[in-house]
């Protein structure tokens, strides 16, 4: 089944049949070229940042497929390999058996570290499994052998400018993948551009014999990649040279229209088209050698499926064949066991003949619509709602006990049809009853299951697109499926383990995810987001929605979409969906798209919720690794702490997530300080937060504390300073000079300020847990000295006129001759 009625087939997180052509629309076109990419395709128009398939860690956790995989070598692929990767390929992760494809995990867990190596057996199993692009002429070396030899030479640039989802990361992973195998490179880097719009040479790491593969951001709203990228490609070959190095570019069609002035001819060539057919082919013989696959893919019935089909829609075919043939060939191991044959006789035999295989692959991949038609409108009678439902509850509920989908049922018949279900008592049809009107088979832990590949996530299909007017009850029910209903499950004798309940938030997840990415429509992870926010952010369901959110902003099908959802929730008042943009942007999502998530923390920072600072203070220290950001984030946070409707809210939060230790206890200076310490001022990305910022920080941490009983969050970053200041003479005169400016206002405040930040100073000296020391009462004295000379300079200065209307005093320290109480 797929839920996707574009070109390219969707299967967010499943084996998915992928879409009939008659349900796509007439102006989208197909990509016969492009590779096999992740699935859930998009119309939207902002592309990825995100590469198709991403890289294996470097450190592979412990499990049956990373194993797998880790035993490879770059010249050697298992079978158990090339699946984790085609599995990831079309992110069959959360619903099969019940859980997650832990090979797919595996393939997708990439180290958030830009620049950490990308795994050479994951690079050895792209290899094995690309299908070749031809050119026009077949007779000569297609375009991609001709890119491949361009980038044998030391220095060599190649761009890559295609759209998203066309592949262009596995094609870029399969040029260098050969590049490595023939010993050319030693090991492939994906390169950060970072959050600033220039890509300078200096940016290139000093490594030799290394492949770097650069994808440029996506223009949105006020960032944009430099005009200037194309002419500046010179600079990097130059520097690529010295390194004996290579770099793919990825970037889109539009953009590199717009950036490629000056750029080297032919750095940017035409790669050829593939045939869906050889992908086919290429994937199956790399999962199982001996594979029927002339007899498979020349079958009348399968060859139309096949023909104008993109990448990830022939992908999604081959693992439906995959599955026909590997349970035949099981069900013909169990056929031939001598314990078998009464049973076969009485019940027949299992095994599928090919033709039924063929049969079972071209119903699923039309999702079953004509048989599950004819059920639901058999001749002679007419289905109950109940029937339908309790088909649609099983569907959903797969692996939960048949009497907790028996009330679940009821209680979605309830909603559709506001028909009470009297499921308590013996005048509705009874589960035994039920079952078979469904067709499922009720196994002995007390689960259901269905015969047929694929056809409960058909039903739920089915039921979105028959039943138009009913999705949005039918999303309220289903964003509740997975919440704990005690009173079901004791009344039933019947447990709903945890791992149960998760499995079906997240099989529930996956279908919202997929429905909102493909109509485009905010409303299905909306009711998923607010109901599980009411089940309790401190709960299980919260994180599984934050990591859903997370995963699909990160991922190249999803990720156009996503983003501008994030971008429209950021601006949007609701709690929930705030607290669900800035965990996001604490994430992996935060980490890779860091100049994204800056510009939706600062719209979310303009409301000022107060169920979100705490969070937004979380993602501010995330943010603030991304040393090409830290301008701009210490710009935003600057501006929180000078207006009046933040200052006091997000702004304190913000500055002392950054003047603090994560946690406060942590050895090393915090933020701030650091980053007046490290790199030198002519290295790239190098930030030093100015004075002026600093002292509008501090004004605003000092306001909040009304004199000596104030947050204790202001203690902590006197503390903290003031034993930079000790510890590190560099830093004694900008924290002096930090404090002294903050404190220097003029008018009644002034006063209460200083005296403010002399309490906590003297606090310093020795407190609660801070032992005496007479090198900590020298350096107090100091700065307490400087305070006098302050306010002395400040009486002398003749009088300025005061403001006409009130407000908060500017970050100018302004003269004045107001007398002030020291």
């Amino acid at each position: 089944m797929s839920f996707d009625d574009s070109p390219i087939g969707e299967r967010l997180s499943q084996s998915l049949p992928s879409s009939t052509g008659s349900d796509r629309r007439a102006d989208e076109k197909q990509m016969p070229w492009a590779q096999p990419a992740p699935a859930l395709p998009t119309r939207a128009t902002e592309p990825s940042s995100l590469p198709e398939l991403p890289p294996l860690p470097p450190d592979p956790p412990s499990n049956a497929a990373s194993t797998a995989l880790a035993l490879t070598t770059p010249t050697e692929t298992t079978r158990d390999a090339v699946e984790a990767v085609g599995q990831a390929a079309v992110l069959q992760r959360a619903f099969i058996n019940n859980g997650e494809q832990v090979g797919t995990k595996y393939v997708y867990e990439q180290t958030l570290d830009s620049h950490a190596p990308i795994s050479p057996e994951y690079l050895a199993v792209v290899r094995e499994v690309y299908a070749e692009p031809h050119g026009g002429d077949r007779m000569a070396p297609s375009p991609f052998k001709q890119a491949l030899e361009a980038l044998r030479a030391a220095g060599s640039v190649l761009v890559i400018s295609r759209p998203p989802n066309s592949s262009r990361t596995f094609t870029a992973y399969a040029l260098l993948a050969h590049l490595l195998n023939g010993g050319v490179i030693s090991e492939v880097r994906p390169l950060s551009f970072g959050g600033s719009k220039h890509f300078p040479t200096r940016r290139l790491p000093h490594d030799r014999h290394c492949g770097y593969l650069l994808e440029l951001p996506p223009d949105e709203d006020d960032f944009a990649v430099d005009d200037s990228f194309g002419g500046n490609l010179t600079k990097l070959v130059e520097r690529l040279q010295r390194r004996d190095c290579r770099l793919i570019v990825l970037t889109r069609p539009e953009q590199w229209r717009r950036i490629s002035h000056g750029a080297p001819d032919g750095v940017a060539p035409e790669l050829g088209t593939v045939s869906p057919r050889d992908i086919a082919e290429r994937w199956l013989l790399g999962q199982e050698p001996d594979f029927p696959t002339d007899q498979w893919l020349a079958h009348p019935d399968i060859k139309p499926l096949l023909t104008g089909q993109a990448p990830t829609d022939v992908l999604n075919l081959v693992y439906l064949m995959l599955e026909e043939h590997r349970a035949a060939q099981s069900a013909a191991t169990v056929a031939s066991a001598p314990d078998q044959a009464l049973k076969h006789q009485r019940d027949g035999s299992p095994r599928r003949t090919f033709e039924e295989q063929v049969a079972n692959v071209a119903a699923a991949h039309s999702n079953w619509e004509d048989e599950l038609y004819t059920w639901h409108e058999p001749e002679g009678r007419s289905r109950t709602s109940f029937e339908r439902n309790f088909l649609l509850a099983a569907a959903v509920l797969r692996g939960d006990p048949v009497g907790h989908v028996y009330a679940r049922a009821a209680k979605l018949t309830e909603q559709l049809d506001t028909l009470k279900v009297e499921v308590d008592g013996q005048r509705e049809p009874g589960v035994i009853a039920m079952t078979r009107a469904i067709g499922a088979q009720r196994e002995e832990d007390g689960t259901l299951t269905f015969t047929r590949p694929h056809w409960d996530d058909a039903v739920i299909e089915y039921f979105w697109n028959d039943r138009p007017l009913a999705r949005t009850t039918f999303l309220k029910w289903l964003a509740q499926a997975p919440v704990v209903d005690t009173s079901t499950s004791r009344e039933a004798l019947e447990i709903v383990s945890r791992d149960g309940r998760l499995a079906v938030a997240e099989r529930v997840g996956q279908f919202a995810l997929q429905w909102a990415v493909r109509h485009r429509r905010q409303t299905p992870l909306e009711r998923i987001v607010e109901e599980w926010y009411k089940h309790g952010t401190a709960k299980e369901l919260w994180p599984l929605a934050v990591e859903l959110l997370d995963s699909a902003a990160i991922h190249a099908v999803s990720a156009p979409y996503i983003h501008s959802m994030l971008l429209a929730w950021s601006s949007r008042s609701q709690p929930h969906l705030q607290r669900a943009v800035v965990e996001v942007c604490t994430g992996a999502f935060g980490r890779r798209h860091t100049a994204k998530a800056l510009r939706r923390l600062r719209n979310v920072a303009a409301q000022g919720h107060p169920d979100v600072i705490d969070t937004l203070r979380e993602a501010v220290r995330v943010l603030w690794e991304d040393a090409t950001v830290r301008q701009m984030l210490f710009g935003y946070v600057v501006d929180w702490c000078k207006s009046d409707t933040t200052s006091q809210t997000v702004g304190h939060r913000t500055f002392t997530a950054l003047a603090l230790n994560s946690p406060p206890e942590a050895a090393g200076l915090p933020p701030l300080l650091q980053a007046m310490v490290e790199g030198t001022p002519d290295e790239e990305d190098t930030f030093r937060p100015t004075v002026q910022g600093l002292v509008t920080g501090w004004r605003t941490l000092l306001r909040q504390a009304a004199g000596p009983t104030g947050e204790r969050d202001l203690d902590k970053a006197i503390f903290t300073w003031l034993d930079a200041a000790l510890e590190q003479h560099e830093l004694k005169s900008l924290v002096f000079d930090s404090l002294r400016q903050a404190v220097n206002v003029p008018g009644a405040e002034g006063p209460i300020l200083r005296e403010t930040l002399r309490t906590s100073a003297q606090w310093w000296v020795q407190g609660q847990d801070r032992p005496y020391a007479e090198e900590k009462e020298d350096l107090k004295r100091e700065l307490s000295a400087l305070l006098d000379q302050d306010l002395i300079a400040r009486r002398s200065q003749p009088l300025a006129p005061q403001p006409t209307s009130p407000g908060a005093p500017t970050d100018e320290p302004h003269g004045d001759a107001e007398v002030d109480a020291a």
